[in-house]
């Protein structure tokens, strides 16, 4: 059955933290859908709409980003109405380094993907709607990305894939890590083996403010999709909570390669580039 899209976007709206001295502003950020749509979501639509088979489009969509990710693992760009995908590099390495084969533990590539005009059209159609989301009691994550950030040959700064050994930064409101609790801290757990954790504690976070938090990531933090939770003790006013307070961030973060289904990593802006792999 074709998807029936509504072109409806709700905007949650949350008490803008960066400006204490203003009482009635807020920021906003889109309400997705709680399910995400997969590759073979679109095709099987594709499918009803064209009255085709469905395993015809989902093959046929399939050798598409088959293409796409080939086209771009060697060296194109590649336009369509959807997105631009353009093939990135990042990395430091010495002179003597550049006669010698690539060490992929110095050097990422990955892709750095922009709307279409598509993609463009279809948003500026969307009907907009603003609801409340009322401030959290505890800690607020906004999103976590990578430290560092990379300057494509267009002159457009994208952050780099997050990986283990690496800095990276979490943002967001009321995330100072304080308190003797020894939950407290950041807490990433592998989401394909949860019984994988690391707890980064506050001794290993700097800066360690309110509205963020910047460390390096445990080597053995490996690509995949991680659930991120900060756990604190912290309360306005330079006062602690007897008991810790917990938030998670909604959706897993990425580290290195990104899923075969796509998505970006939290905290990305709608307008900017997204990183692949």
């Amino acid at each position: 059955m074709a998807l029936n899209y509504t072109y409806d976007l709700n905007l949650k709206a949350y008490p803008n933290e960066l400006t204490p001295d203003v009482a009635d502003d807020y920021t906003v950020r889109v309400n997705t859908q709680s399910t995400p749509l997969t590759q073979d979501d679109i095709a099987r639509s594709v499918a009803d709409r064209l009255g085709e088979e469905p395993s015809k489009v989902e093959s046929i969509v399939q050798v598409f980003t088959e293409e796409v990710a080939a086209a771009v693992a060697s060296g194109y760009c590649v336009s369509t109405d959807a997105f631009y995908a353009q093939p990135m590099a990042s990395g430091v390495v010495m002179e003597e380094e550049l006669s010698g084969a690539v060490d992929r533990d110095k050097v990422k590539v990955y892709a750095s993907l922009r709307q279409g005009p598509a993609m463009k059209e279809a948003l500026a159609k969307a009907k907009l709607n603003y609801f409340l989301q009322p401030a959290a009691t505890g800690p607020y994550i906004a999103g976590m990305v990578s430290a560092y950030n990379s300057v494509g040959s267009d002159g457009v700064l994208t952050r780099v894939p997050m990986e283990g050994g690496q800095m990276a930064v979490v943002t967001g409101s009321g995330l100072k890590v304080v308190g003797t609790d020894p939950s407290v801290g950041v807490r990433l757990t592998s989401v394909s083996e949860p019984s994988t954790t690391f707890l980064i504690p506050a001794s290993q976070i700097s800066p360690n403010t309110p509205k963020k938090l910047q460390f390096v990531l445990p080597a053995g933090v490996t690509e995949g999709e991680w659930t991120v939770e900060v756990t604190t003790q912290f309360a306005t006013g330079g006062h602690t909570t007897k008991t810790p307070r917990t938030f998670k961030l909604e959706r897993p973060i990425t580290i290195g390669s990104l899923p075969d289904s796509g998505g970006t990593e939290s905290g990305g802006e709608d307008d900017g580039d997204h990183q692949l792999g």
